[in-house]
């Protein structure tokens, strides 16, 4: 809610994402009986009027094509900083990147090279103010770019920041939805939560996300170069994604909650 309310979004906003919400649900629900998604039979399911119905459908796909734009430029940041640490041609045999040239230069990598061998087509500039930005960049003597972070965590609160929140929160509802209601046969997805076993100083922040950094982030690194040497194989344009994510959070004391050590994951 802070950045509902720190973005102006108002009571009828929020209202309008729910109905669509539950429109694109009961849509999708009757394409899996065979039976057509029109805008009358959704009005008429869904208590609406027609009218309403394809002005929320049509503002719908309007913002969902903004969001795959913001979806599109994440991955292309991701795909240039993994391509610098994990193609041996930008990295060194211990998988630290290059420094890289901002123009071309004898004996060195250049930076419009990487984003080439990414893939990216977004424009080279832009890749680099965006890495700049994020704090995953460094440029030096205006010659050299070297990188800090394999993560590209974006600068500030934007559009593209909140497009990025929503992608990820969706997933981990995605999550908690198929576990909650898989079949019998369908296997249940990762889900693991640890905590402390209660209150502590906000000190001890610092000393975990430092455990963190130097003890997880180098087994998502390794998974990440394990997914890409393997998805090749399993390529189909009309699949779906898969994917892992970690986060770390804080919650307020409840004074209702038992004491104790959390440790929770999917059965």
């Amino acid at each position: 809610m802070p950045v509902v309310l720190g973005y102006g979004v108002t009571a009828q906003d929020i209202g309008e994402i729910f109905r669509t919400l539950y429109l694109e649900t009961l849509a999708e629900k009757l394409k899996e009986q065979g039976r057509p998604a029109t805008a009358p039979r959704l009005a008429l399911m869904a208590g609406l009027n027609r009218g309403e119905v394809e002005a929320l459908l049509s503002r719908r796909a309007a913002k969902r094509g903004l969001r795959a734009r913001s979806s599109h430029k994440l991955d292309e940041l991701t795909r240039v900083l993994s391509t610098w640490h994990d193609d041996t041609k930008f990295s060194t045999p211990y998988g630290a990147p290059l420094d890289l040239s901002l123009k071309p230069e004898r004996g060195f990598k250049t930076f419009n090279e990487l984003v080439e061998a990414a893939g990216a087509s977004s424009d080279v500039g832009l890749i680099l103010d965006e890495l700049l930005a994020a704090g995953c960049v460094e440029v030096h003597v205006e010659k050299f770019v070297r990188c800090v972070s394999r993560v590209f965590i974006p600068a500030g609160v934007d559009s593209f920041q909140i497009a990025r929140m929503g992608r990820y929160v969706g997933a981990l509802i995605d999550n908690f939805v198929h576990n909650l209601m898989r079949k019998a046969d369908e296997p249940s997805y990762y889900e693991v939560v640890v905590s402390t076993s209660g209150p502590v100083k906000r000190e001890f922040r610092d000393a975990i996300l430092k455990y963190i950094h130097t003890r997880l982030q180098p087994v998502l690194e390794d998974m990440d170069r394990w997914l890409e040497s393997q998805e090749v194989e399993f390529r189909d344009s009309r699949g779906v994604r898969f994917g892992l994510g970690t986060f770390f959070f804080e919650e307020a004391r409840n004074e209702s909650e038992i004491e104790g050590k959390q440790f929770a994951h999917a059965s």
